[in-house]
């Protein structure tokens, strides 16, 4: 049976807004870097994530105590990959770098899931995700290079790029093992239960950045330049992305990330007057045209549409816009 256009649209609809989302992410924080030092900037984007999240945990804090006591290695291991650690590891590589080359490494994303998922459950990916993930990726390298291949070959790589580089192979693998997280605790709880235990995990960096340099206490600007990343980047997003990877994948939930360089391109030019030029149109297409391909996966009679992981042997993939709750190996 073939997923209704209703199944196909609502992931879809959820991992454009995620991308769009990061997009804005991204400036945000690379602003708020130039007065708070990154391990201060995660803790403090964390901490907005927990006090918007606390209602929440409120009401379901005996499923987030029994949690902690039953499954607090596996909430660990998230909170190290997905959380405040995470955004630190990027933050302090962002601090050094470049928005191109944050841009460029962002993009490396999908290629990571690819083979974080062949590592952790043997999955063979598509010859159409494969063929999408390449085109979107020449997408991205048509729009961070402006058109100009010479652009690229002038970029210049140092020890910043290596760490945002391991933050988004990290990312890799939250994406990939989110898929089949057990479903004992809401989204919003086990954010909040392992964004708990991520800030923890960072205030030794803070404490660090405490003792060798300056922390300031964010003005009304950068405050509100630090909730809006704790509310709309990262609950509204993670959440979106959670639900476009149940239903669709880590593979196909990867391919929207090269969305991100194409949204910040339209935010640019709504918000600081830049001019879209050709390039644009051309890298556009590419990215929405690899995206689509890569979801175009052959459907198997009979079988369960919703399976984004590894198939059984001899298996036609299905298709990758229906969806099912996985749970924790």
């Amino acid at each position: 049976m073939s997923p209704s256009p209703t199944s196909r649209a609502l992931p879809y609809g959820a991992l454009v807004l995620t991308s769009a989302l990061w997009a804005t992410s991204s400036v945000t924080a690379r602003g708020l870097l130039d007065t708070l030092a990154p391990a201060w900037l995660s803790a403090l984007r964390w901490a907005v994530v927990l006090l918007a999240l606390a209602p929440v945990a409120w009401r379901d804090r005996r499923a987030i105590a029994d949690a902690f006591r039953r499954h607090f290695g596996s909430l660990a291991l998230f909170a190290l990959v997905g959380f405040a650690p995470q955004t630190w590891l990027v933050y302090v590589g962002l601090a050094g770098s470049s928005a191109i080359n944050l841009a460029l490494l962002n993009s490396a994303i999908p290629v990571l899931i690819v083979a974080v998922a062949a590592l952790l459950h043997r999955r063979k990916p598509s010859a159409l995700e494969l063929a999408g993930i390449a085109i979107s990726l020449a997408g991205v390298l048509v729009i961070v290079a402006r058109g100009r291949p010479e652009t690229l070959a002038a970029l210049a790589v140092n020890g910043h790029d290596l760490l945002m580089l391991v933050g988004m192979g990290v990312w890799a693998w939250y994406t990939v093992r989110l898929a089949r997280r057990d479903d004992a605790l809401p989204f919003a709880s086990f954010m909040f239960a392992a964004g708990l235990i991520g800030l923890a995990l960072i205030v030794p960096a803070v404490a660090w950045e405490a003792a060798t340099q300056r922390i300031a206490l964010p003005g009304a600007g950068a405050a509100a330049g630090v909730v809006y990343l704790g509310v709309l980047p990262t609950i509204a997003a993670m959440t979106l992305l959670a639900y476009g990877i149940r239903r669709v994948g880590p593979v196909q939930a990867g391919l929207f990330t090269h969305l991100v360089p194409v949204f910040a391109a339209l935010l640019a030019t709504i918000f600081l007057g830049e001019t879209l030029h050709v390039f644009h149109a051309a890298g556009f297409a590419l990215v929405a045209g690899g995206a689509i391909l890569g979801c175009l996966r052959p459907e198997r009679d009979g079988a369960d549409p919703s399976l984004p992981l590894p198939l059984a042997a001899g298996a036609t993939p299905s298709s990758c816009a229906a969806g099912r709750s996985a749970t924790a190996a």
